[in-house]
Parts: structure tokens; sequence; C-alpha cells
């Protein structure tokens, strides 16, 4: 059976367990649940100057916990070269750039 014009070698859909796809048809990037509440931190945060630090009330971020929003925002920097430090209060998540 012919799955994007790639012919299996086994079985009937060409691997005894699973499928396969060529590579070159999948997304390279991923958005994550999060997408659009990251989108506006990193607008802020690339447009904050220094001295200065982005403050996120907690209640407008829904279910996200501190921790969790804590990666997301680091990977999110990393990934555009932004060194960044961050603090919590039991209201507000601040980050910053270093």
């Amino acid at each position: 059976m012919k799955r994007d014009g790639v012919k299996g070698q086994r079985g009937k859909e060409g691997f005894p367990n699973y499928g396969r796809v060529r590579v070159s048809t999948l997304k390279k990037s991923r958005k994550g649940k999060h997408h659009d509440l990251l989108k506006k931190i990193m607008d802020d945060l690339r447009g904050v100057e220094t001295g200065f630090a982005v403050r996120i009330p907690l209640a407008g971020v829904g279910e996200v916990s501190v921790l969790n929003l804590r990666s997301a925002i680091s990977r999110a920097a990393a990934k555009e070269g932004i060194a960044i430090a961050t603090s919590a209060t039991d209201e507000d998540f601040f980050v910053w750039k270093v």
C-alpha cells in the first residue's frame, strides 16, 4: 500500500505497528496551549526598557501554574536569544531582561 508516495516494506501499512510519513510533510514547530498568552508576554518583554520588569497578573493566566509559566517563558526567551530573570508573588509574575 502506498502512503505519500512511499511504498511500505512489511504488512498492510508498511510497518508492523504504525504507518510512516515523510518528515518533510511534518510541522517543525508546535503551537502550545499557551501560545496566545506567551505571544503577549514576549511582545511586552521585547519592548521593556532595561531596569523594568513585565508584570503578569496570575489571575489573568487561567489554570497555568507559576512553574509552567516560568518554563514556557524561559523556553520562548531562549529561542529568541533573550536572557531573562523571573520572580513571583502570590498575585503577580515578573520577568525582565538581564
